[in-house]
């Protein structure tokens, strides 16, 4: 029973580490986002600074799951779980270095691509950070149908990148000088772009903690 007890709670800790991580994530996403729409340096540097406590949560989940399941031999749907975790830990690390990605990108831009570009950017942000929420609340809550309703959303994110894609090119094609800035946008757009297959990834995982099946969502 003690033995149970303790299992419970670091499984417990676990959860909750990947919860702060999870928030902390969605926010760099929206700040950097920010940042690039406003040309805010100093939002952007805060993005920057604040990877680094993604990275540690990463690691101190990576640790501590590693530790449970070394030695309190977990059951089989306990050892799912703490797996997804550790799983899910690694997918919202990548997602917290396209927010970086993303900051480093703020800087002085042309208006015409802050007026168009940008704009669309902004709205592919929010959908990816969106995604990046209910992923997670469709994890706390063990819901596979969530999860892969998540996933399909993915199509969305693709959808708007290749139109901005296309779009950037034609302003490269018709605007020699904006090419530099067009081409930070475009790998800007790639980076959101990642981030809604990091998030695809992450429910199937849900998916394999639910059932234990190793499923591909949205392929």
């Amino acid at each position: 029973m003690e033995s149970r007890l303790r299992l419970d709670r670091k499984i417990d800790e676990l959860y909750q580490d990947i919860l702060k991580m999870g928030a902390l994530v969605e926010e760099a996403i929206r700040r950097a986002v920010e940042a690039l729409s406003a040309t805010d340096e100093q939002l952007a540097r805060t993005v920057i600074d604040g990877d680094g406590l993604i990275d540690a949560l990463h690691l101190r989940i990576e640790d501590s799951g590693t530790h449970v399941v070394a030695l309190e031999q977990p059951v089989a749907s306990d050892l799912r779980g703490i797996i997804t975790t550790m799983r899910i830990a690694s997918e919202l690390e990548r997602i917290g270095d396209h927010a970086r990605h993303i900051a480093r990108a703020v800087g002085p831009m042309p208006p015409e691509l802050l007026d168009s570009a940008v704009t669309r950017i902004g709205a592919m942000a929010h959908r990816a950070a969106q995604m990046v929420h209910d992923a997670l609340t469709a994890y706390v809550d063990g819901n596979v149908d969530a999860a892969r309703a998540v996933a399909r959303r993915d199509d969305e994110i693709d959808a708007a990148h290749g139109e901005l894609r296309r779009r950037l090119i034609e302003i490269m094609q018709k605007r020699p000088d904006l090419v530099e800035p067009a081409l930070e946008l475009a790998f800007v757009s790639r980076f959101i772009e990642r981030v809604g297959d990091h998030v695809t990834n992450i429910c199937e995982w849900i998916v394999f903690a639910r059932t234990g099946e190793h499923v591909e969502l949205n392929g």
